[in-house]
């Protein structure tokens, strides 16, 4: 991960379709990527074993790929792409980190069942962080972002933070829906601890205090003046069974914005 003085991601790996990339990860990572020494890797996983359709799918992915190569290229960002054929989508992921020795892992979401599966077994076992991202709008857009914090935020989660805030001139907006757990001073105290933290990194933040006797509905309406929310995986925040269980269901139901997800490096996240 970036040092606090460094903008950006030394080396960020992008799986992709073999479709367009509805979640705007090529977009994304062109923000979280240092622009000065970073690269971007896209990486297609093939795991279709018949011929016909391993070759239109190897075909198809192949193309995915170039566009996104392309697009960065474009913007003065290094980038390369790999085809890469695995028993399965996650060990062509995980192999793929390894070798590329990524510092983070940018994938997308959707409702379906087989990519929450795969997005749930990636943040527990990827040896870097991941980033899993749901489009709203064009992240390069990026005016505001809204950050419930429910405990402390992690360093880790910071530096994110100010990366994302410096490349896009966004402001950062710390929330705390009061009715929920703790008392009102402890969530006082956690947005002003939040917002020194991140100071440390040069970014300086809002706040945002409010009562609410369903904290989840609450956050989707503060959602609505935001264009990205950020969220972690635990105590609470984590994908379950399905795409999202729990708490993270109900936000990513009620939230009016993009949506993102940050497992930082080392965090274990709690058991299903």
């Amino acid at each position: 991960m970036t040092q606090q003085n460094e903008i950006g991601y030394d080396r960020v790996l992008v799986p992709v379709g073999d479709k367009s990339d509805p979640n705007m990860l090529t977009q994304l990572s062109s923000i979280l990527v240092d622009p000065r020494r970073g690269a971007v890797r896209f990486t297609h996983v093939t795991t279709d074993r018949s011929f016909v359709g391993s070759q239109e799918n190897w075909r198809t992915g192949s193309e995915s790929v170039a566009e996104s190569q392309h697009t960065l290229r474009e913007e003065g960002i290094d980038s390369t792409g790999t085809i890469r054929t695995a028993s399965s989508a996650l060990d062509g992921i995980l192999e793929e980190a390894d070798e590329y020795d990524s510092d983070t892992i940018l994938i997308g979401w959707t409702d379906k069942d087989s990519v929450s599966s795969l997005v749930d077994r990636l943040l527990r076992k990827a040896n870097c962080d991941v980033i899993v991202f749901n489009a709203h709008e064009d992240p390069v857009d990026t005016d505001s972002i809204l950050v419930p914090v429910v405990v402390p935020p992690d360093e880790n989660r910071l530096q994110m933070l100010a990366i994302m805030s410096q490349r896009t001139e966004a402001t950062v907006t710390f929330a705390y829906v009061s009715g929920g757990e703790g008392s009102e001073e402890e969530g006082r105290d956690l947005l002003e601890q939040s917002v020194d933290r991140l100071a440390e990194h040069g970014v300086q933040a809002e706040t945002e205090f409010t009562s609410s006797g369903n904290p989840v509905k609450k956050l989707g309406e503060l959602s609505g003046d935001h264009d990205i929310m950020v969220i972690g995986t635990s105590r609470g925040w984590w994908l379950r069974k399905t795409l999202f269980g729990r708490k993270t269901d109900k936000i990513a139901r009620e939230a009016q914005c993009s949506i993102l997800m940050h497992k930082w490096q080392g965090e274990v996240p709690p058991d299903s």
